[in-house]
């Protein structure tokens, strides 16, 4: 790694600089926290903001998960009003899901309060670091496709993943039950 002032800086040297940022992060639940949804709920509704309408057997390919599993997905979501399956009109055997009026509301509550926390913390930093700081995500953004080829999304699919800005959900994680 780098050295900072005739030190080596390391990834613990990093991790603690993390923790240390924490405690100014807001505490508590987020105001949409009380639609009590889980990870793989949440993942979905990202999924299907950045893609939607897609059919299940897509929906599924995108989750890594088989296509009656998709549909359970979708069950619990359309269930909470947040979902809508729809037959397509060229095509009746394709069964299209997309975001609901209030599941495209939720999804914009929960981008927004992301947006406002992040720009909170980094309006700490001037101009110049905040430039600088872009330009290492922009490094670290090129970079990592091909430090984890497996975790990259299929050309021309939208990829969803933490370093997504706006914030996403998580591209691989809450592969469980939504």
């Amino acid at each position: 790694m780098a050295e900072i002032s005739g030190h080596a800086v390391t990834f613990d040297d990093i991790e603690a600089r993390v923790q240390a940022l924490v405690q100014f992060m807001p505490k508590g639940p987020p105001a949409w926290a009380h639609h009590d949804l889980t990870f793989g709920q949440l993942r979905l509704l990202f999924v299907l903001g950045q893609s939607g309408p897609v059919s299940i057997g897509r929906l599924a390919h995108k989750l890594g998960v088989t296509d009656a599993t998709a549909s359970e997905f979708i069950d619990r979501l359309e269930r909470r009003g947040l979902a809508i399956r729809s037959h397509r009109v060229d095509d009746r055997r394709v069964v299209e899901c997309r975001l609901s009026d209030d599941g495209a509301r939720l999804l914009a509550e929960i981008q927004g309060a992301r947006r406002g926390a992040l720009r909170q913390v980094l309006a700490v930093l001037s101009a110049d670091e905040l430039a600088s700081f872009e330009r290492l995500l922009q490094i670290m953004a090129e970079r990592l496709p091909a430090a984890f080829p497996a975790s990259a999304s299929t050309e021309g699919e939208p990829q969803v993943n933490p370093g997504t800005l706006p914030m996403s959900a998580a591209g691989n994680a809450g592969r469980g039950p939504a």
